[in-house]
């Protein structure tokens, strides 16, 4: 992508991400569209008048060079000469993706606005598809989904293992997980997941190690209804704006014995309204959406 014109003095706040997850990603994660976004708009500020810092904080911190002691003092010192250079009396933002937030020590008064699950406001973890690949996948209506309830991924946090205790093996719920993470997805798992979630009801969407999951969102294009599950915090975006319920299923992870009879008590009827919902409101998890959100707070395309 094109180097921000206001810009931190150091390449490496700009490096584009060595590999590609999820693997249905096609175009930008959300903190390069974010900054391209500002960039052609003429944007600098966010809807509270603070400053963006404009770094693409996600694709340099999986980086493994960034682990160099070296790199990361010089970045600090370019982040601190930039925040010199752009006093703000109202303080600064960032939007990040990573998991774990920003590994740089950032200015006082600075918001974060997170999709991971570390910072001050919630964002929902989405990235650019401009293949659609998950939207444009056929769907199978209510009786075709011989599925109750599935999940096809990775063992990344407690939660997801005390999701496949409590679920795993019970009629009607395929839950499945491994426990190696890895960047790389293998077409057979992008496949299985597909089908899977297609063929399925309901699908989990569990926490992982952030406590987010692009999942939830995939779940949704594919058209099946997605269970979140948490524990310390229900990170869901724009809570003020939708209603997840109507849509989704939120569930603390001590609820899961109780999941069963909840899926079993929505009928057909009860499972199209929930679909019909999401397509009501599905611009929201836009990327667009997102960029007039922080920058303008608008909200009246809902």
């Amino acid at each position: 992508m094109n180097k921000p014109q206001n810009r931190i003095k150091h390449d490496t706040f700009y490096m584009e991400c060595d590999f590609t997850y999820p693997p249905f990603k096609n175009g930008k994660y959300m903190e390069e569209y974010f900054m391209e976004y500002m960039q052609e708009n003429n944007l600098i500020k966010d809807k509270y008048g603070r400053h963006y810092i404009p770094a693409l904080w996600t694709n340099f911190q999986v980086n493994r060079g960034f682990n160099n002691p070296k790199l990361r003092y010089d970045m600090q010192m370019a982040l601190g000469s930039y925040v010199r250079v752009n006093p703000s009396p109202n303080g600064y933002f960032i939007v990040v993706q990573h998991d774990d937030g920003c590994f740089l020590q950032l200015p006082p008064n600075t918001l974060i606005y997170s999709g991971g699950g570390t910072g001050n406001i919630m964002l929902p973890l989405i990235y650019q598809d401009i293949k659609q690949t998950l939207i444009r996948t056929p769907r199978l209506k209510f009786q075709e989904k011989n599925i109750l309830c599935s999940f096809v991924g990775n063992d990344t946090h407690f939660v997801r293992t005390k999701m496949t205790e409590i679920l795993g093996g019970r009629p009607g719920f395929q839950v499945g997980t491994k426990k190696e993470w890895t960047t790389h997805v293998p077409q057979e798992k992008q496949t299985d997941f597909v089908e899977t979630t297609r063929r399925s009801r309901f699908a989990l969407a569990p926490r992982g190690y952030g406590r987010s999951s692009f999942r939830f969102y995939e779940v949704l294009e594919l058209g099946t209804v997605p269970i979140y599950v948490w524990d310390d915090m229900e990170w869901l975006a724009y809570k003020e704006v939708v209603d997840y319920s109507k849509f989704s299923i939120s569930i603390h992870v001590s609820q899961l014995a109780g999941l069963e009879a909840r899926l079993l008590a929505i009928d057909e009827n009860a499972y199209g309204e929930m679909l019909s919902e999401y397509e009501k409101i599905k611009s929201v998890f836009g990327l667009d959406f997102m960029c007039r959100y922080i920058t303008s707070g608008s909200i009246g395309c809902v």
